[in-house]
């Protein structure tokens, strides 16, 4: 992993860390509810992203969502106050405390707090400085209790995305805030969701590694229309073919495009708004920049009016 980015100003760092075994320990998804139950698991895992706020002036703890087997946590770092602060540290430190308090309690304790004027590891010079013989007391139960084992809990890799834009940024906080609903969908539409890889069909270049996700019967529609709107037209100029795409798909017609200029843009969003029309977005070089599985994506795969496709890298996740 290679972190390239300017050490100054406010950085945003979106983080996902996933149970290993994906093992839902966490949190339980309820109809309706705004948010996630929490298992005592989870709730040691929120009380030590809220104390971080105490750790280092340069860290704030913005969104987070606390799902059943994994979580995903936006960091906003301050590199006016802190340019030594090192993220890849943070992550290995916060998966550390929280398998620690977890074990600790062993699902049945309330965590304890962190010390709010405690030395940050990797925080100035980015050295790791060693929890001091009173509050290894508080943390293993004893001046030279061994800490316990943090190891089986979290999975050891993780994801990690540098937001530089604000638009991208939105984009993630809308990501957290919808995925427990998100996650709803697809367990009541398990076949919607399935991911297939390597997957081949005449219609599709045998030579890229195809992942396709959906109904797979819209690619044996005998009506699909390949589009390609430019972007050295204006919307106006093509009014008339969105208009005239829109009729056919009115009629049954299953529209294949990469829906990424401002023409192809407005043909998806009257895809969209218009009902009974199906689509096949198509993302030959694996999935775009700001592409976001919403709510509304998740709907329209459940509905069978989308169907994703994707040539993605070998051993790229889908």
């Amino acid at each position: 992993m290679h972190l390239n980015f300017a050490h100054h100003g406010l950085q945003f760092f979106f983080l996902t860390i996933c149970v290993r075994g994906r093992r839902k320990m966490l949190s339980r998804l309820v109809e309706g509810a705004k948010r996630p139950e929490l298992t005592l698991a989870g709730e040691c895992v929120r009380a030590l992203w809220r104390s971080v706020h105490g750790l280092n002036e340069a860290l704030t703890t913005s969104d987070y969502v606390i799902m059943p087997d994994h979580v995903h946590l936006l960091l906003i770092v301050n590199y006016d106050k802190d340019p030594g602060f090192k993220p890849l540290v943070f992550i290995h430190w916060f998966m550390e405390e929280s398998g620690r308090m977890i074990a600790r309690d062993g699902g049945s304790g309330a965590p304890a707090p962190l010390p709010k004027n405690g030395t940050f590891p990797g925080s100035g010079s980015g050295a790791s400085t060693p929890l001091p013989t009173a509050m290894r007391a508080t943390y293993y139960g004893g001046a030279g209790a061994t800490p316990p084992s943090f190891a089986d809990f979290w999975e050891n890799s993780f994801w990690l995305d540098l937001s530089f834009s604000s638009r991208q940024l939105k984009a993630i906080r809308e990501y957290i805030r919808r995925n427990p609903a998100r996650a709803l969908w697809k367990a009541a539409n398990p076949d919607m969701f399935v991911c297939r890889k390597h997957f081949r069909h005449p219609v599709l270049d045998p030579a890229l590694p195809w992942t396709a996700c959906g109904d797979l019967t819209l690619l044996g529609n005998p009506f699909l229309i390949a589009v390609s709107l430019t972007r050295r037209k204006t919307l106006a100029e093509h009014e008339p073919e969105i208009a005239s795409l829109i009729e056919k798909a009115k009629q049954g017609w299953i529209v294949v495009c990469g829906f990424l200029s401002p023409g192809e843009k407005d043909l998806e969003r009257r895809l969209r708004a218009t009902s009974g029309t199906r689509w096949i977005k198509t993302m030959a070089q694996g999935l775009p920049l700001h592409f976001d599985p919403t709510v509304e994506d998740s709907r329209y795969l459940a509905a069978h009016r989308q169907l994703l496709l994707s040539a993605l890298p070998v051993g790229a996740p889908f």
